[in-house]
């Protein structure tokens, strides 16, 4: 029987040996957003004889990752024993998983695009430089606030740590309604912690954009792979709204050991949608929710 346990920093090195090197492009296959989002959605994972397995339950549905490792029928195997008679419903992104599920058992399922869960892909060396006509706004808006102020850029360091939960208390205080703080930004503001506390484990980066010797926008990410980095935080205090084009740049210069950086989905909101799009990625990873058939 499986065991599923809940996610640990101190698990990071697992997880890296799964993806490290290998053609994996979705945020949801960090260790950070499985860690932050883990209560949220009733995330745990087992490790089986070298598969690694994630599982999802909300309301009354118990859902699945496609399986990690050397093995994918092996893998599949193990979700289809753990589930017994009930077919599970699977939680997918295109590529080369997703290429084995059709092969294996895509005829018994359907496939659901969901779209507000794309995780936009751009270019590294395009965010870092923002060259050409299509980048002229970008480059307007880092005119207009260097125009305004002597800002710096400051990577990630012990030393800046509490300058950036002073930005990110502002930060939530400004977005904190009547009723409160929406429960999603509760979550958000608890990674933020977490990620913090365990930076080294969670082989994390980040940075801030400073004023006058006050933080005014801060960043965090991590490796998804090799090739591909996942920007997991990105804030920029109301004042200083135009420093987002300021820190999105200054950052992604850092990042030069990368192909791709992975700025997330959109969740369905307009405005992060045309935000998204404005930075013109490289392309959308798509992806499904995969339905067990009713006449399979």
């Amino acid at each position: 029987m499986l065991n599923f346990k809940r996610f640990e920093p101190q698990d990071s090195d697992l997880f890296r040996t799964f993806l490290l090197n290998k053609g994996e492009y979705s945020c949801e296959n960090t260790l950070v957003n499985l860690l932050v989002w883990q209560d949220a959605y009733h995330t745990t994972f087992a490790f089986e004889d070298g598969q690694l397995l994630i599982k999802s339950e909300e309301e009354d549905r118990i859902s699945f990752a496609l399986p990690l490792g050397d093995d994918f029928e092996k893998g599949m195997a193990l979700i289809r024993d753990y589930c017994g008679e009930t077919r599970p419903v699977f939680w997918a992104q295109e590529g080369d998983r997703m290429k084995l599920f059709c092969q294996f058992v895509g005829a018994d399922y359907d496939f659901l695009e969901s779209r507000d869960d794309f995780d936009y892909l751009y270019s590294q060396t395009a965010l870092a430089e923002l060259s050409g006509k299509k980048y002229h706004g970008k480059r307007n808006h880092i005119a207009a606030f260097s125009k305004k102020y002597d800002w710096e850029y400051r990577p990630l360091s012990d030393s800046i740590i509490p300058d950036i939960r002073l930005c990110a208390d502002e930060w939530y205080r400004e977005n904190t309604n009547a009723n409160g703080l929406d429960p999603h930004l509760q979550t958000e503001r608890q990674g933020i912690e977490t990620m913090l506390a365990h930076r080294q484990a969670l082989n994390l980066r980040g940075g801030a954009v400073y004023v006058g010797g006050k933080a005014v926008a801060f960043t965090l990410g991590s490796p998804i792979n090799s090739r591909v980095f996942d920007t997991h935080i990105e804030k920029a205090l109301t004042d200083y709204a135009e420093s987002y084009a300021v820190i999105n740049r200054e950052f992604a210069k850092t990042l030069s050991d990368f192909t791709y950086i992975n700025r997330e989905d959109d969740m369905g909101l307009p405005g992060l949608r045309r935000s998204k799009l404005s930075y013109k990625p490289a392309f959308l990873l798509k992806k499904y929710i995969c339905r067990p058939r009713e006449s399979a």
